[in-house]
């Protein structure tokens, strides 16, 4: 599929732009093994790993993507999983697209609907952990791993973040014991840890509002269609194939509780619109649609994974510079770590890899005027000892 993003050119566009031209994709690597709900024999988990061909940062940021289907149907392979694996390891990210355990349509019901919940957040936490054992084997920087969920997806990811112990579901307990959160998988990475930098979650819920505590801190991305009348935008029953299955919490609700907690979050409503918003009726990407999620997602990684700062560690020495007051209102200004002045053309580009300003500065530490600039996400370019550096910035309202 090709993808309709601009892009800044050259190696130094990375994380921004689609700067590698070939990725390498690994299928079914077997991450963990588990016992699917209201079954007795463990099932292998696979995983699909996509990496930029050619890559020579040792430890990259990596995003694991978990697939929607309510929990009884879907896959690692769905086009909406496969198309953002592609597109970010082309941005230089690499990308897991994974299994979790299934529950079989025979055994469905609103109880084993939240059990299997459960166990698709443990299969994440299980993937988490699994990179964290073989960080050096695959080339992840542990400390920039994040999750990608849709709809079902959505909620174990979620889960995986918030849910404690002692705020486990009460059917987790029923017909047997599904285990800790973070017990599930391999023994070999059982003490590794399953926390995450960073959730996109993409049309998700929570059951219990008060899981999300007010010490939980990691940063959330919410994308959700304002009349999705499956997991809802506000609050209400999960409807599926008909039947109000539990009441779920959505993403309006649960940015609301972390506004008040002052928890970092970002909420992107789409009005009007429903559950999966970006597949058609017959299941095929909606193109502007799905370009309109990726770029939110793209962007939410660039400020969180620490390599937009981390595209500092694409300059030499110590010449890269550092932008503030961030987010901005109405200036900026602009001071390089060693303290010299900065003598150079400076070019501002849109999240959407657009110019969006161009000046030249000569000054110790240059003021520069972006009232005129949109609410958003912004990258500046300038040139330093004949090397472009890079710095980023927010503009608030």
């Amino acid at each position: 599929m090709t993808m309709s993003f601009i892009v800044l050119r050259g190696q130094n566009g990375r994380f921004l732009s689609s700067v590698f031209d070939d990725i390498k994709i690994t299928s079914e690597i077997e991450f963990s093994r588990a016992v699917r709900v209201s079954e007795t024999e463990p099932v292998p988990l696979y995983l699909n790993f996509y990496e930029p061909d050619g890559d020579t940062m040792q430890h990259r940021p990596l995003v694991i993507m978990i697939f929607g289907g309510a929990f009884v149907a879907g896959s690692r392979n769905f086009v909406d999983m496969v198309t953002y694996a592609e597109a970010l390891s082309h941005h230089g990210y690499i990308a897991a697209s994974i299994d979790y355990r299934l529950l079989a349509l025979m055994n469905f019901s609103s109880p084993n609907f939240v059990r299997a919940g459960y166990a698709a957040a443990q299969d994440v936490s299980s993937a988490v952990r699994f990179f964290k054992a073989n960080y050096d084997l695959y080339g992840v920087d542990t400390t920039q791993i994040f999750l990608l969920g849709n709809s079902a997806g959505s909620i174990a990811a979620l889960y995986e973040i918030y849910l404690d112990e002692n705020e486990r579901p009460a059917e987790t307990y029923n017909d047997y014991d599904l285990g800790e959160l973070h017990s599930s998988g391999f023994d070999y990475y059982r003490n590794n840890t399953p926390t995450v930098a960073g959730v996109i979650s993409q049309w998700g819920g929570v059951t219990d509002l008060e899981i999300v505590d007010e010490d939980e801190k990691t940063p959330v991305c919410f994308i959700h269609g304002t009349s999705d009348n499956v997991i809802p935008y506000d609050s209400g029953y999960c409807v599926f194939m008909g039947a109000s299955l539990m009441y779920l919490y959505g993403s309006h609700t649960i940015s609301q509780r972390l506004d008040n907690f002052v928890v970092t979050n970002e909420l992107h409503p789409f009005e009007g619109e429903g559950h999966n918003f970006y597949f058609n009726n017959s299941y095929n990407l909606v193109q502007n649609k799905f370009d309109s999620c990726f770029y939110i997602t793209r962007d939410f990684l660039a400020k969180y994974n620490n390599y937009l700062g981390g595209l500092q560690s694409y300059t030499s020495g110590n010449s890269f510079i550092t932008v503030y007051p961030n987010p901005a209102d109405n200036y900026i200004n602009i001071k390089t770590c060693n303290g010299k002045a900065i003598e150079s053309k400076i070019t501002i580009y849109s999240s959407f890899g657009n110019v969006v300003k161009e000046l030249y500065v000569n000054a110790d530490v240059p003021n520069v005027y972006v009232g005129d600039l949109a609410q958003g996400f912004y990258v500046i370019t300038l040139n330093i000892s004949d090397k472009t550096v890079y710095g980023k910035f927010i503009k608030g309202l």
